[in-house]
């Protein structure tokens, strides 16, 4: 008997761990949400669908920061690389500039899952943000130069869409008092 209820309470238990955990799940409508507030929508989309079916939200919010810091790392390096590779003074100071303004994305980055760990929605927020203010401040610097590295555009643009992600899905976190 007391083996029974033991299994009636682990039964109860996992029932409504599935049943809270199921309520957090992002259907396909939410997703739409989501991407129907950035400002690239079929990014959004093509990004959440391609990998990310239904995590909950917290999950959807690691798994955007995890691709965006991914794909900042991979900007500077190729930034460093294309400084120590020797290019021209005015070109040389617009990629180190770059550097700067990735080194400050990364590092907000971090921060932003430090935040979102902590369950500070509003904090991550003001991280992304500024993550997304050092990839554009990038974009502006090397879209004025002759010769511009198309990678270094490309993933720009790639991390300023995934940080407007990344910034809704903060919206949609709780906010600590």
């Amino acid at each position: 008997m007391a083996a029974n209820l033991r299994n009636n309470a682990f039964l109860s238990s996992l029932m409504f761990l599935v049943l809270i955990g199921s309520s957090y799940a992002i259907t396909s409508s939410e997703m739409s949400t989501i991407c129907d507030k950035t400002l690239n929508p079929a990014f959004c989309l093509k990004f959440l669908n391609s990998k990310y079916s239904s995590p909950n939200v917290q999950a959807l919010a690691k798994t955007t920061l995890d691709t965006t810091q991914a794909r900042a790392k991979l900007t500077l390096k190729k930034l460093q690389s294309i400084i120590d590779g020797g290019v021209d003074p005015r070109s040389k100071l617009a990629y180190r500039t770059c550097v700067d303004a990735y080194e400050s994305t990364i590092e907000n980055l971090e921060e932003a899952f430090e935040l979102l760990a902590s369950g500070d929605g509003m904090g991550m927020n003001m991280r992304v943000s500024a993550a997304l203010d050092g990839a554009d401040n990038c974009l502006d610097d090397v879209k004025r130069l002759r010769s511009v590295d198309a990678l270094v555009v490309n993933n720009s643009k790639r991390i300023k869409n995934l940080c407007g992600i990344a910034l809704v899905i903060s919206n949609m976190l709780p906010r600590r008092a």
